[in-house]
């Protein structure tokens, strides 16, 4: 199991790092789709069509994208003042009963979201005339790699809690 663990875990910390150059990517994309079109509006005085529409499609991966690496990092908000009033069985209980919940939850979005895409995929954009399947794939992309994260976490838990890692 130890072989799997580890090569699972440079698999999830590679995964993390390219989403983590994605999301500065797509950041910068955003960024500059927005500064043209407050350049184009307020001096040239003739907006774009298509920029709002890029960067409310980019905010959305952004956003799910930034959700998958903030699960890698165990970085999603919690309550810690009811987490550490717990005793250390009581805490393990809980960190399983999250993760299992997440998942969960994950799941549905990842199912969904391929119903989603599916059914968008001959819907087009009403400014950029592309497929509304490319904004609305950011929820099983997403969805898919906080699975990874997740099951990686669980994993490294299960494996810590045993002693044998």
């Amino acid at each position: 199991m130890k072989p799997f663990l580890r090569a699972l875990i440079r698999f999830d910390n590679l995964l993390a790092k390219l989403e983590a150059e994605v999301l500065i990517t797509i950041v910068t994309a955003m960024t500059v789709a927005v500064l043209l079109q407050v350049i184009f509006r307020y001096v040239f005085n003739h907006p774009l069509s298509w920029s709002e529409e890029l960067s409310r499609y980019l905010f959305i991966w952004i956003f799910l994208l930034g959700a998958s690496f903030a699960v890698h990092r165990r970085s999603h908000f919690g309550m810690d003042s009811f987490f550490k009033v717990l005793p250390d069985k009581g805490r393990h209980f809980l960190i399983f009963i999250i993760n299992l919940l997440m998942g969960v939850v994950i799941l549905l979005i990842l199912v969904q979201g391929i119903v989603l895409v599916r059914n968008a995929a001959a819907q087009l954009s009403p400014a950029m005339r592309i497929s509304m399947s490319w904004a609305y794939a950011s929820l099983p992309a997403g969805a898919a790699l906080m699975a990874i994260h997740l099951f990686t976490i669980f994993l490294k838990d299960a494996i810590k809690k045993s002693g044998a890692f």
